[in-house]
C-alpha cells in the first residue's frame, strides 16, 4: 500500500471511530492493484490518453476508486462532509470507444486503461476519448465546463464535483480532437504543460470556480478538512463571480473539527476563512 493510501483509509477509520462524528455512509473502495507505482500512473495517461502530466502531478498518489465517507457532526447536524475519490488513472483515462472489455476485465477491480494496454501489446487498435467520470457543469452566467472528475460529493444530495478542466477550443492544453485519442486534453495553470486547472462546480448552489490549488495539494487539504463542505471555496477568488449565490462561513465548521481533531492544524484554513469573509465585507 503506497503512503498516502494508508493516510486516506486512516483518515476513514478516524471518522468512523470519532464520537464527534455522524457517518452516514462510508466506502472502503477498490484499489486499482493493477497500477504498481506513481511513475506507471502517468505513463498509463501518456500511452493511453495522449496527455502528458507533470511529474508531480503523481505525488500523494493513490490508487484508491471509489473510497468515500458522507458524514455530519453530532453537536450540529447542519454541518458535515462529504468525499468520493476517483484514483487519477480514472480521472484522465475514459472507456473504450471501439469495443467492450472482454469478460475476464469486466471486474470492478480492473479498468479500461488495463484493458487497453493489453490490446495494444497484442497488435490491436484501440480508440479512446475521455468520458470517465465526465461532467457539464454550469456557473450562474451559464458558463459551461465539462470537468474530469477525480472527487464527488452526491450522497449529501450537494451535487459537488472537483476535477480538471477540459480544454475549450482554442485553448492552450488542447490534446487531440474528439472522439480521437488524446481527445479531452486539460487547460492548464498559466499555460504550463501537464498542470491541469482544477475546478469545483456545486450545481445545487450554481457554482463554478477555479481552485488555486494542485491536484496533490487538494488531496493533502482533502485529508486534514475530511470533506468538510464548502472547503474548497477557501481556495477560490472570493470575487470570482462563478461563486454564485454561494455565501460559505467555515469558521463553525472549522471549529467543530478543531474539537474532534485537536492534533491537527487548522491554522491556515481559519485564516483563509477570515481573509474571504473581510473581502466580502462581513
Amino acid at each position: 500500500m503506497a503512503d498516502f493510501e494508508g493516510r486516506l483509509a486512516a483518515m476513514l477509520d478516524g471518522l468512523r471511530s470519532n464520537d464527534a462524528i455522524e457517518v452516514y455512509d462510508a466506502e472502503p473502495g477498490v484499489l486499482a492493484s493493477w497500477l504498481t507505482g506513481p511513475n506507471h500512473a502517468l505513463d498509463v495517461i501518456r500511452r493511453v490518453a495522449g496527455t502528458d502530466l507533470a511529474p508531480s502531478m503523481a505525488d500523494n498518489f493513490h490508487r484508491y476508486e471509489g473510497l468515500g465517507c458522507y458524514w455530519r457532526f453530532r453537536a450540529d447536524g447542519r454541518i458535515g462532509g462529504e468525499f468520493y475519490l476517483h484514483h487519477l488513472v480514472s480521472a484522465c483515462v475514459g472507456e473504450v470507444v471501439d469495443g467492450v472489455p472482454d469478460e475476464e476485465w469486466s471486474s470492478s477491480e480492473r479498468s479500461t486503461a488495463e484493458w487497453a494496454e493489453a490490446k495494444r501489446a497484442a497488435g490491436e487498435d484501440v480508440r479512446y476519448r475521455l468520458l470517465c467520470n465526465i461532467s457539464d457543469v454550469y456557473g450562474p452566467n451559464e458558463e459551461e465546463r465539462i470537468l474530469n472528475g477525480f472527487d464527488q460529493q452526491g450522497q449529501s444530495g450537494i451535487g459537488g464535483i472537483a476535477g480538471f478542466a477540459a480544454a475549450e477550443e482554442g485553448e492552450e492544453g488542447k490534446e487531440g480532437e474528439e472522439g480521437e485519442e488524446g481527445a479531452g486534453g486539460f487547460a492548464t495553470v498559466g499555460g504550463e504543460s501537464g498542470q491541469p486547472e482544477i475546478w469545483y462546480s456545486v450545481n445545487t448552489d450554481g457554482t463554478l470556480v477555479r481552485l488555486n490549488l494542485t491536484y496533490p495539494e487538494y488531496l493533502e487539504t482533502l485529508l486534514l478538512t475530511r470533506g468538510l463542505f464548502g472547503w474548497q471555496y477557501l481556495y477560490a477568488d472570493p470575487h470570482d463571480p462563478g461563486l454564485g449565490y454561494r455565501r460559505t462561513d467555515l469558521r463553525l465548521g472549522l471549529a467543530l473539527l478543531e474539537q474532534a481533531f485537536p492534533d491537527d492544524d487548522f491554522s491556515d484554513l481559519r485564516a483563509r476563512s477570515d481573509a474571504h469573509l473581510r473581502h466580502r465585507g462581513e
